[in-house]
């Protein structure tokens, strides 16, 4: 102990200055581990605002390049973009013989210009509405006469068409009293077709009252058929299954 004592300070090494570089280097290591532990715990943020706060303070701090104007495309400009000016073109402003010039051009492809007459025709409404009115009364004319042409017992009394050229006025009072023949055969035809049924009508009623009486003679009791029932005129129908009361 007194040996020690008697050696001045400047000469003693300290500890680390006594081992070796590679166990220096690894007491050195592990003491920087332990701080970067104690500090790596210390500043993980605990709650949502302290989070938010520090990923602002990274984003601010990131350095952000600028874009050189060398790669900007025409169509976004540096300052004010186009979509917020009323500029809806590539280049200069279109002034107004431009824009005349565009508005009568013919291009392929694409809707006739304004002054022509196709744009005229395209865009006139009442041309559309003539055409159409057009279309709709040829097509019932030319039902209505081929049904009358086929229902009619008079299609011989009907002037041809070299009659219409010639007498224009004769042929169509021709063909308009051959109309009301028409007309009135057809009354006649539904008013005898009218008749017949009504008198079925009758004959079956007669007949089932027929039934009836010859059944209190013998002293029986008539019974329908559950299968069939009686309208309100007098027919005998066979009843059918009606599905929610809707249809049969």
């Amino acid at each position: 102990m007194a040996l020690l004592g008697s050696i001045p300070r400047s000469f003693v090494l300290r500890a680390p200055q006594l081992l070796r570089p590679s166990q220096r280097l690894s007491i050195l290591g592990a003491s920087a581990t332990a701080l970067r532990y104690a500090s790596s715990s210390s500043s993980n943020p605990k709650t949502l605002s302290e989070q938010f706060r520090r990923r602002q303070q990274a984003q601010t701090a990131q350095p952000v390049i600028p874009q050189p104007d060398k790669y900007r495309p025409p169509s976004h400009g540096k300052r004010v973009s186009r979509s917020e000016t009323g500029q809806r073109s590539y280049g200069p402003a279109l002034t107004k013989e431009d824009r005349e010039r565009m508005r009568t051009k013919k291009y392929p492809n694409m809707m006739s210009p304004e002054g022509t007459f196709s744009h005229w025709f395209l865009n006139n409404r009442l041309i559309h509405a003539w055409i159409t009115l057009g279309i709709l009364t040829s097509l019932a004319v030319g039902a209505w006469y081929m049904d009358f042409m086929a229902k009619t017992i008079y299609a011989d009394l009907l002037p041809n068409r070299k009659d219409f050229f010639r007498h224009p006025i004769q042929s169509t009072r021709r063909s308009i009293e051959v109309y009301r023949m028409h007309i009135l055969h057809q009354s006649q035809v539904t008013a005898e077709k009218r008749l017949k049924k009504q008198e079925e009508v009758e004959k079956r009623k007669q007949y089932r009252l027929e039934r009836i009486r010859e059944a209190e003679e013998r002293g029986e009791e008539y019974q329908e058929d559950p299968r069939y029932y009686v309208d309100e005129d007098g027919v005998r129908r066979r009843r059918v299954k009606r599905w929610f009361g809707i249809w049969e």
